[in-house]
């Protein structure tokens, strides 16, 4: 696949020179700032700079890394499901549930990064509204960057709480110094609604793979992340429309038939997938398997492969989650036993007996995605998944029977589509003593099918169930109600001045 590059002049200050989308490489580095941006091209690039950059997966950088800044990884890591071998800042209080404020914590820096693409997109958009386009194109650039925006402000409210929005005066005067104090709650869940709301009738619902525009920002996207904000904020409906709209037949989605092939080269832009970060070899890589697999594993056919055997899936969780489902066809990427050759003696290395830190001691190994056979050091090519049509089903599952308050037989026919992809024998009605019983077992199954795609720590909050999971299954002894929220970083709150209030109990 080819992708977009773009140089702008610093003068213009509105977006960052990289991009998910599959287009012609331009090069606007000469580009006279007193007529630029002025025409589609013009108007295409600031978009892409600005609604596109946060959302990669390019080694180290982006919200999608898959390295200690990657919100996949740190809100599992900050869960029942994730730890690590690793033990440095970047690291110890993510694992052990003890956030500080301080900006050595990946959770902490993700606020500094991308806080200020708030602006940058609120720029774009008041930019492309003077611009002389094509009234369609126009409304096309503008819903893809209110859903980038909307999406953005959503990421960092489930994180942190309210947010620092821009007003106004701070974008008229945008060498002012002056602190932007942080906006209620109230008003940012209307911004992030409204972004989202506002994009969605001029996105297209999907584009297939390997087309011009795969990659670009669409319906059903903007459906996902709305659908997911209004289960953060506890309005079952309107998750449950969200849900319904994505399940319509003009959007296509499905389940591809087996979990281990969702996650592979051959299957990349597969009927699963809702939306992902396009990587290609020297320019956007995910870095997952070199993360996780241990130095010693021998199963891999490509030899060239990093490993750094980091992340792991604790033993609790596999205990919890995949006790009483041994034959569940999702084990087949946790890497729960493997042997290898020293010498003349062979050895196997599973929760009896676990060897070192650097083999299973810690827990399982998350292997999930597939090989990349180009693959030579710490980058594979293969597609990160963002969201997929799983993820989908048993929130529409949950929102249902929340909406109805009782267990139905659609919201039961809903997780049963995910948990018999898995080889399992579907639910029945009558394995629901209660309402509870039922949310109690679907969080499960979302642990089961979704473990390390970041959804984890806001399932447990959104259950009730963050600091007990953290306590019993983490072994956290320092976790609190009130490390539900991040904090802000220190550094924020100094330059604050007092405007800017930390998170309580930090």
């Amino acid at each position: 696949m080819k992708r977009i590059i773009y140089t702008l002049t610093a003068a213009l200050a509105l977006i960052s020179p990289v991009s998910c989308v599959d287009l012609d490489s331009v090069d606007y580095s000469a580009v006279n700032d007193t007529i630029f941006p002025a025409t589609d091209d013009d108007a295409d690039a600031i978009v892409i700079g600005a609604a596109y950059s946060p959302f990669r997966s390019k080694e180290y950088v982006g919200l999608f890394t898959s390295a200690h800044d990657g919100i996949h990884v740190f809100s599992d890591m900050a869960s029942d499901i994730g730890t690590c071998r690793w033990t440095d800042s970047y690291w110890s209080g993510v694992i052990n549930i003890n956030f500080i404020a301080e900006e050595k914590q990946g959770p902490v820096i993700i606020y500094n990064n991308y806080i200020r693409d708030i602006t940058r997109m609120t720029n774009v958009i008041r930019t492309l509204e003077e611009m002389d386009l094509d009234p369609e194109k126009k409304a096309w650039y503008i819903a893809q960057t209110r859903c980038g925006r909307g999406w953005l402000a959503y990421i960092l409210y489930d994180m942190f709480g309210p947010i620092q929005l821009p007003t106004e005066e701070i974008l008229n005067d945008p060498a002012s110094t002056k602190p932007v104090p942080r906006a209620t709650q109230e008003q940012t869940a209307k911004f992030i609604e409204d972004d989202l709301l506002a994009a969605i009738p001029d996105l297209d619902a999907r584009y297939e793979y390997g087309t011009e525009n795969y990659g670009r920002f669409t319906k059903a996207l903007a459906y996902t992340v709305l659908m997911k904000f209004y289960m953060h904020e506890g309005r079952w409906e309107d998750a449950e429309k969200c849900g319904r709209e994505l399940v319509k037949p003009e959007f296509g989605f499905g389940l591809v038939k087996r979990y281990k092939d969702i996650f592979t080269l051959e299957n990349e832009g597969n009927e699963e997938t809702i939306w992902a970060c396009n990587c290609k070899h020297g320019e956007n890589m995910q870095m997952w398997l070199t993360h996780t697999l241990p130095k010693d594993y021998e199963g891999l056919e490509n030899p060239d492969i990093q490993r750094y055997n980091g992340y792991r899936v604790t033993w609790n969780f596999m205990d919890a989650a995949f006790g009483k489902y041994p034959d569940d066809q999702r084990l087949e990427v946790l890497l729960a036993e493997y042997t290898v050759h020293v010498s003349d003696e062979t050895v196997t290395y599973n929760k009896e007996n676990p060897g070192a830190l650097e083999q299973l001691q810690l827990g399982a190994v998350p292997m999930k995605y597939g090989e990349d056979p180009e693959q030579i050091g710490e980058g594979s090519g293969i597609d990160w998944i963002v969201f997929r049509y799983a993820d989908v089903l048993t929130l529409l599952s949950e929102a249902i029977a929340r909406n109805a308050g009782a267990v139905t037989q659609e919201a039961v026919d809903y997780l049963n589509d995910v948990h018999t992809r898995a080889g399992l024998e579907p639910y029945e009605m009558s394995d629901f003593a209660s309402l509870e019983a039922f949310l109690t077992e679907l969080l499960d199954e979302r642990g089961r099918e979704l473990w390390f795609e970041g959804c984890r720590r806001s399932d447990l909050i959104r259950h009730g169930k963050y600091v007990e999971y953290c306590k019993t299954r983490k072994g956290s002894t320092t976790v609190d109600e009130h490390m539900e929220l991040f904090p802000i970083p220190q550094s924020v709150i100094n330059e604050g001045k007092g405007v800017v209030v930390q998170n309580p109990g930090y």
